[in-house]
């Protein structure tokens, strides 16, 4: 594991550690701020599973075994960070920090969670399924280990992924994810990978499935183009993007929603009307669900003026402004206050009665 690299091989206690506890879950129609939350369990994944497609074949079944076992770790979240670690290699080594096989353990760690998965007798940091039972032991362990400090900022998962790998004393000293480049990018990767690749259902369930697969497929690939975009494709924009094809943040949603439907739901054309004819089913910063509105209101004018698409596990998708592609971001790298609805269920839903 990384840690290694960073030289924690072994639990450090808190030194001093006082932390004042997060502000609540604001609910109801009051905004919520991503930078003064921190939720503790993140993306419920219950009824999420792995897709093997791009897993090794040694790797599915422990990943699976691995997820049965330990609840509270999702097997695309197993499979993104040995992704991460190694690329899946089963032989690959850091000579440095000595850290061995698709899981990266040195072997201080190794000696304490190394597991033998296949049930051959003997526990090798290059077997796959040894590898697997025994990253899945340990982050089982940092989980726990974290949520019993409700202190720390950030959501359980995201927290054991930094003390894999920078080591846990170094997130109790920091008070959550240490300001560490390496590791601040080792988690976010990890989870992008999880919700992205590894997800079986594609970044949500039910209804929201198509919807937010159909705004995908745009993703790093579809310019933002102020006034861009109609109900069935990207299109020309208005000043200053008339020569860009696109979409902008209204219209990425609204098409997003027209085609994962079966163009059953078309909502209404700009972020402030899509608010207004969704508000009706405001949702609470700890009850966000795949397939929600995500609002800014960036001048603080009762004006919304940003809307996004959110996809699970505090990731969303956008169209951003001019001169950029169509993106996946975490809700507290796009920071800002914001205000969530819900559309299925919904005044827009033609499949609810009408009264």
């Amino acid at each position: 594991m990384n840690a290694g690299r960073l030289g924690f091989t072994a639990l450090l206690l808190p030194l001093g550690m006082i932390m004042v506890v997060l502000m609540t879950l604001m609910i109801g129609a009051q905004e919520n701020s991503t930078t003064a939350t921190a939720s503790r369990g993140g993306l419920d994944w219950s009824g999420i599973s792995l897709t093997c497609s791009g897993v090794p074949a040694w790797a599915c079944g422990p990943l699976q075994a691995a997820a049965a076992k330990y609840p509270k770790l999702p097997a695309p979240i197993l499979a993104a960070q040995l992704e991460v670690e190694s690329q899946w290699r089963l032989d690959a080594h850091n000579d440095d920090s000595g850290a061995d096989g698709p899981a990266q353990f040195i072997p201080t760690t190794w000696t304490e969670w190394g597991r033998d998965g296949d049930g051959d007798g003997r526990a090798d940091t290059r077997n796959g399924a040894d590898a697997i039972a025994s990253q899945s032991a340990y982050m089982d362990y940092l989980v726990s280990f974290v949520e019993k400090r409700p202190g720390l900022n950030g959501d359980a998962i995201s927290l054991a992924l930094a003390s894999y790998n920078a080591g846990p004393g170094r997130v109790l000293d920091s008070g959550g994810i240490p300001p560490i480049a390496e590791t601040q990018d080792y988690v976010r990767e990890i989870r992008q990978l999880a919700v992205t690749k590894y997800a079986q259902v594609l970044r949500g369930s039910g209804e929201a499935k198509d919807v937010i697969a159909a705004a995908a497929t745009h993703v790093n690939k579809t310019m933002y183009s102020w006034g861009g975009g109609g109900l069935e494709k990207p299109t020309l924009g208005m000043p200053p993007d008339t020569h860009v094809v696109g979409f902008d943040c209204s219209s990425l949603v609204r098409y997003a929603f027209y085609i994962g439907t079966s163009r059953q739901i078309e909502l209404p054309r700009v972020a402030d009307d899509q608010y207004n004819s969704t508000r009706a089913q405001t949702v609470r910063a700890d009850q966000l669900q795949p397939g929600d509105l995500l609002f800014w209101d960036w001048n603080e004018d009762g004006q919304k003026d940003h809307v996004a698409l959110y996809i699970g596990d505090q990731q969303m998708i956008e169209a951003p402004q001019s001169g950029q592609l169509i993106r996946q971001i975490s809700l507290q790298a796009k920071g800002g206050r914001w205000v969530a609805t819900r559309v299925f269920g919904g005044p827009r839903d033609p499949k609810q009665p009408k009264v």
